[in-house]
Order: C-alpha cells, then structure tokens, then sequence
C-alpha cells in the first residue's frame, strides 16, 4: 500500500509540476530561512554554557542610583576583589580581571631577525589570576596557570602564540613585551576558545603584571572604571542571596560616602549574555528571530493549503472512485499526508541547501551576525524532525481532511462546490494571514531604517566628520615631552587641520570613568556620581563644542581647573551657568577645581542613553587618544605620513586609526543587524506569499476561463477583466493591513523605547508599507490576468 501511495504522490506532482514547484520552492525557502534564524537563536543561547560551573558564576557590578535614574557599568573598582575575599572566604573562587581592549604587543627579534610588532582587533586580552582559570574551562595544550600568579608572565590561545611564533610547539619561556615595553614570559598555551563566549580573551597576562603596564592601581572604592571586573565562582556555604544580605553592610564597611549611591548586584553568567544594560543582546532582539522564523514557515504553509485546497475540485472525482472501492476516510487521509509528507521532504532537502548557502551569504550581508561554526549535532537533528512534522502539520492536515471528506456521489456527478472544497473564506483567511506578517514585517523594516538614518543623522552637540583618533601608548606616567614631539610633527603636515590629546573622543565607546564629587564646602558627596574625562585646551574647538558660559581650559599638563556640562549643573542646582563659574568641585579632598565654563549639552554616550553629568579638565596622565582633524579627502596618504611619525616618537607602540564618525556607526551595530534581518526575511515572506499567489491565480484563471470568454463576447473591456481578478485581493490586503498596522505599532514601540531619542511612527511609514505589499501583489496578479484578458474568446470558449 504504501508503495502504491508513493506512485500516485509521484504522478499528482509530475501532473502538476508548476504547483509542486511552488509548494517545494516555497516551503523550501521558508524553512531554510527558518533554519538560519533558529540556528542564530541557538548559538546565543549557548553562549558560556560550556563552563562545568556555569549555574554558579556570577559576575559583580556597580550600579549608581540618582534621582534621575539609574548607571550601570560592568567594573568594579579595584580593591573590590580583595575586600570581598577577605570578607567572605566562603566564597568559593574569586577572580579579578582588567579588561584590554586591542592589545599590542611587540616580539623581540633575534640576531639579524627585527622586532615585530601586533595590534590585535578581533580578539581582546584580560590581565587575570589563576582563580581565574578555576572558574573558568580551558583546555591547556602546554603549561598552565600555575604560574601566572608571578608577575611578567601571561598564556596565549593557540592561534596567537602560532601568529607571534609561527608554532604553538616548544613556545614555554619565550617572551614578548606589552606595549613594546613590559617584557613578559610565555607560560601556558590554551586552545582557542569556543567562538560563542563572551569571554574570548586570547591574550591574558598575570594580575600581578598590572602593576607594572598601569603603575600603582587606585585602593579607593570613589573610583569605578567599566574594564576592571569581578568574577565569582559560589557554592551551598555562599549563595547570590547571601550575598544579596550581605551587600548593605559591604557598603558602608568598604564604601561608606556611597551609602545609598552605588550597590554592588551579582549577575549571574547565564543573564551576562542577554542584559542590555551591560551591552549583551537584546533578548526582545531573539524573540523576533524566533517569530520571523515561524512566521516564514506559517507563510510557505499557508501557500500550500491555498493551492492543495485551490486543486481540491481536480481530485473530486479520484477521491469518490476510491470511496466506492471501499477506501476508508483513514486510508485516504493517510494518502494525502503521505503526498504532503513527499513534498515536505523534497522542500526539506532545498531547506537545508538555502540554510547552507545563506550561512554564507550571510557572513558579509548581516554584518558577520551568522560568524558562528553549525553542527548537526543529535539534538540539532532531533529538533530539525520535528520541525518537519509541525511543517508537515501544518501544511497538510486541513486538505487532507477536505479531500478525504467527500461524499462519493456527489463527488462523482462533478458537483463538489468551492465551498466544500475548503474554497472561499478559508483561502481567502489564509491569504488575509500571508499578506497580514508581510506587512508587519515591512513596517518593521521601515522603523528600524528611519530610526538608523535618524541616529546617524542627528545633531550630537559636536562635530564628528573628518576626525581621525590614534591611540596612545598606555603608560603609567604619560611622557609628556614625547605628547608635544608628536602633535608638533603632526600639526606641521598640510593636510592636518587640528590636533588635541584626550581620554576619549565625544562618543565614548562604552568606556567611561565616573566618581563622586563635592561641591563647594558641602559637608557630604553629592548624590549623582558624574562622568570624568581628561581633555586639553584644544578639544573643545577641534570638537566645535558650544560653551553657554565662561571660558575654555588654559593649557596644562595637570589638573588645574574644569568645564563641566549643562547637565552637571542642573544637577548641582543650578539653573543659570553664569552662576556657577567661580565656584568649586572636589574629587575625594584633593584640591578644590573651579569651574571657568559650561558646556552646552551633547551626547557622549549612544542615543539609546540620555545626557549624564559630567567635568572635564587636563591631565597629560590621563590622555590616551590623539584627535586629529583633516582637511584632505586624500586620507590614505595623510595616515601614512602620520603613522611614519607616530613611529618616529614611539619606535616600540604600535599605531593604530580609527574615524569618529565610523565609532559612531559602530555603536549601532546590533540595530543595523537587526535592519538587514528583517529587510531580507521581510523580503523572503513577501516572495514567498507572491509565490502562492501566482499559482492561486493560475488555478483561478484555468476556473474561470469559459467565464473571462463570455464576458469578452459581450463587450467586457480588458481593464474590466483585470479589476474581476485584482479587485478581490485589494480587499484582502486591506483587511491584512488592519490587522498588521497595529500590532506592528505596538512592537516597534516597544522597540523605540530602548532609545532615549527616537522617530515617531507616522502615518507615512504605514502607507508606504500598504503600497509596497499593494504594488508587489497587484504585480503578481496581473502577470497572469492580462495573458487572460488578452486571450481569444473563441479558445477560451472552446477550452471548456
């Protein structure tokens, strides 16, 4: 029997090869579209799992609480780890670790061999301690971190030490130098990390190294920076919600001025991933994956019910023969699932070679969001069968029971109605749905674009094109003589216009520096924690920053006086920025800093953030950034000419570029991915449903064929003819626009609200998405009504 099944499955699709085509292409190409958003899905939801420990790690953070709401920041300050473990030595393991974003290092050359120098950015490194690596798994290929409690010493992945080395064999006690300049010793060589960490360092020397790379690290609790983390590994004696009691009387023991100002939460490893306060991805971001994946599905399903369906009255006559020849309704609801079944498996086979190819396609079109490396592990195969039962489901049942359901003599005498072929309403719902997630997907595209434009357009308080940043050396104690030998060198080339040394540039790339101040002779710190950086008298015209009151900086090498921003004083009670100037800060009784300017307002910080308190003043120790503007297009030849000069001052650094406007493009990179996602699965939903609607209107013309003659004969026009066809899926459409326009409005609301400055959605964007679906179906349409309109009434009339 069931040989049977299969060659009548296989003779329905060779009689019908345009309609299977389209069910196979159409359910192919949503469920391999499916399979690459679900595969992205997965992977980060894997993220760190590989860790034994992975339930009992957590990481500290600073939280600071103001009137205005809350700043959170992954650092903790320095003395952290040690006061923690000193505290509660039930804890477990203890790591501190000091982030180091783009490390460099220099390989000292041998005999006649130079030196060779390497500025990593794709990978970053972690100063850390053999704690570390007892939370942590690694697999170690040679040494371990039993030594990397000394000082000078440090362990590589296997891919960096075979790039600085040129083999990951007999590389123990080999040594490179950070920065050029502290020399460390190779002892540990671990394998390259899994790609799905949020923890890839590749790069790590020894805590105890720090030292000697930053100088004397700070023992105040005043002073947080987002780099320097704190890892715990917990047990049954030390849990999260003991330390949850515990935290308060941390405080005011360690840090008693933020005594209801700053709080230290555990968060643990598995909500690292997913906390978009801390710059992971938006689990909101995951689930319009996973429902643009079953919404890609749903839509190939649909396609397949419409035109199975839209055939039904083709196989009337087949299903009362078997009837009578004493096929039970099982036996044919059996054979119409085996041929659904069929089909679902030649879609599967195009599925998984779209899933394939698009993983490559979407390596450079999604802005690298599918770099990841896809097994078809058991659980992966298991998942993917019963996907093919849901789809198979979904896409069969409904016509199998249509067309096991007819009573054979009227199926016999020809006069099964549409009705009772799941005709009408049920095609027309389906349609309805299909064109409805079209829609919501088009609105969203259209959101998520205004809002990109809207970012990358916006007025930030500052200039931003034509500014090159070159990271400094990083010293323990800037050398000043070499900062006025370079920005000599560079401000003497034509093609530089302006030149000034900095912490970091106005758009501060998730690394900021915050501590607490006290205004005038107040008795307590103030309640806000407001931003610091370091400038010189330069940055604010390089910059074209506004000032609303007083005067720029004088030009120092120390800290002498500051500017703060309008923000801060408001948030110092202040209205009037004339009335502050004069007036004084205090960081932690060291000298008094007078205020001698306010800043207007502008955005340090992504749009997603409002504008915080902050103060800015000169110390040449503080500078870890050179701005340049340019005043050439001609930039490659500018850039070299600096880089040969930046490697006349510093001979062992090593020099590295970057444009202002490109870091601001750079902090919106999971919203562009996110664009391109839906502009491409917007883009295979709308093909999909166009898909089934040109074999919808193929069945519809060959119906109505004798229909479309005698309407020629009698003086129908050709416009009339297209506006029988059209006018019916125009009415469809409409219908599945009020069902998309608000439940899209209502996500990408929710959506915009993670942005502190953002597009309102106007009735522009809904209209356009109407015309786009309208224009697009009316298409498809029409290609095969015209070729109907056009035909010969008298083959019409005779083709019945």
């Amino acid at each position: 029997m069931l040989k049977s099944y299969l060659t009548i499955a296989l003779r329905t699709l060779r009689r019908n090869r345009l309609y299977a085509f389209i069910n196979v292409a159409g359910l192919g190409l949503g469920v391999g579209c499916a399979l690459l958003l679900f595969a992205l899905v997965r992977y980060h939801y894997q993220t760190d799992t590989h860790h034994r420990k992975f339930d009992r790690i957590y990481r500290a953070t600073s939280v600071f609480n103001a009137p205005e709401g809350e700043f959170k920041t992954t650092g903790v300050p320095h003395p952290f780890g040690k006061a923690l473990r000193t505290d509660h030595p039930d804890i477990e393991h203890l790591a501190m670790i000091e982030e180091w974003e783009r490390p460099m290092v220099l390989v000292p050359g041998a005999g006649t061999v130079a030196d060779k120098k390497f500025k990593e950015t794709d990978v970053k490194g972690a100063y850390a301690d053999t704690a570390f690596f007892r939370i942590f798994d690694y697999t170690w290929l040679a040494g371990g971190p039993a030594d990397l409690a000394q000082p000078g010493t440090l362990v590589l992945s296997e891919k960096l030490v075979t790039k600085y080395f040129g083999t990951a064999q007999n590389v123990l006690g080999r040594m490179l130098k950070l920065y050029g300049r502290v020399p460390v010793r190779v002892v540990g060589v671990f394998a390259d990390y899994a790609d799905n960490t949020d923890l890839g360092y590749a790069l790590m020397p020894s805590w105890a190294t720090l030292k000697a790379v930053q100088g004397p690290v700070s023992d105040r609790f005043d002073n947080t920076n987002s780099s320097t983390q704190c890892y715990v590994a917990l047990n049954n004696r030390y849990t999260a919600a003991n330390w949850a009691r515990d935290l308060p009387a941390f405080v005011k023991k360690h840090n008693p001025n933020g005594l209801g100002k700053v709080s230290y939460p555990m968060q643990a490893l598995g909500n690292i991933h997913f906390d978009t306060d801390y710059g992971g991805v938006s689990k909101n971001l995951m689930l319009s994956l996973i429902v643009i994946g079953l919404f890609l599905v749903i839509t190939a399903s649909i396609n397949f019910v419409n035109l199975a369906t839209a055939q039904a009255l083709k196989r009337a006559r087949e299903v009362g023969v078997r009837k009578v020849l004493g096929s039970t309704r099982g036996q044919l609801l059996g054979q119409f699932m085996g041929e659904t079944a069929l089909i679902v498996a030649l879609a599967m086979v195009v599925a998984l070679g779209v899933f394939q190819y698009g993983l490559v396609l979407a390596h450079t079109y999604l802005n690298g969001a599918f770099r990841f490396t896809f097994y078809f592990t058991p659980p992966v195969l298991g998942w993917l069968a019963l996907l093919v039962l849901v789809v198979i489901a979904l896409a069969g049942t409904y016509p199998a029971l249509v067309l096991a359901g007819f009573r054979p003599v009227v199926a016999l005498a020809g006069k099964v109605s549409a009705r009772q072929a799941g005709g009408g309403g049920v095609r027309r719902g389906l349609v309805v749905a299909q064109f409805a997630i079209s829609q919501m997907l088009i609105i969203g595209l259209m959101v998520v674009a205004g809002q990109l434009q809207f970012v990358q357009t916006k007025d930030l308080g500052f200039k931003k094109e034509a500014i090159l940043m070159v990271p400094l050396p990083f010293l323990p104690d800037q050398d000043v003589p070499k900062l006025s030998t370079f920005k000599s060198l560079a401000t003497a080339l034509p093609a530089v216009a302006k030149f000034s040394y900095s912490m970091s540039g106005p758009p501060q790339s998730g690394w900021v520096s915050q501590t607490n101040i006290r205004f005038e002779a107040h008795a307590e710190d103030e309640k806000f924690s407001p931003q610091q950086a370091w400038i010189d008298a330069d940055y604010v015209p390089l910059y074209g920053l506004k000032l609303v009151a007083g005067r720029n900086l004088n030009p120092s090498d120390t800290v002498r006086e500051v500017l703060i921003n309008q923000m801060m004083a408001r948030k110092l009670g202040v209205n009037d920025p004339a009335q502050i100037l004069g007036k004084t800060i205090n960081r932690g009784n060291r000298v008094p800093l007078e205020i001698v300017g306010v800043l207007k307002d502008f955005n340090q910080q992504d749009l997603k953030s409002p504008i915080g308190p902050s103060f800015f003043s000169t110390s040449a120790a503080g500078y870890y950034a050179a701005n340049i503007q340019l005043k050439t297009a001609n930039y490659q030849q500018v850039i070299g000419q600096l880089e040969k000069l930046y490697n006349q001052v510093y001979p062992d650094s090593f020099f590295g570029h970057e444009f202002v406007d490109a870091q601001i493009e750079a902090r919106y990179r999971e919203e562009q991915t996110m664009g391109r996602l839906v502009n491409f699965f917007a883009g295979v939903a709308l093909l999909i449903g166009c898909m089934g609607l040109y074999g919808l209107v193929l069945f519809m013309v060959a119906q109505r064929t004798k229909e479309i003659g005698v309407r020629k004969v009698l003086g129908a026009s050709v416009g009339s003819i297209l506006w029988l066809f059209n006018r019916e899926f125009a009415l469809l459409i409409a219908i599945a626009f009020a069902v998309a326009a608000p439940v899209a409005w209502y996500v990408m609301r929710g959506w915009l609200s993670s942005f502190e400055y953002r597009i309102a959605i106007g009735p522009v964007i809904f209209g356009s998405a109407l015309l786009a679906t309208v224009v697009v179906a009316l298409l498809t349409v029409s290609f095969q009504s015209v070729k109907a309109a056009l035909m010969n009434p008298v083959k019409s009339l005779r083709s019945e």
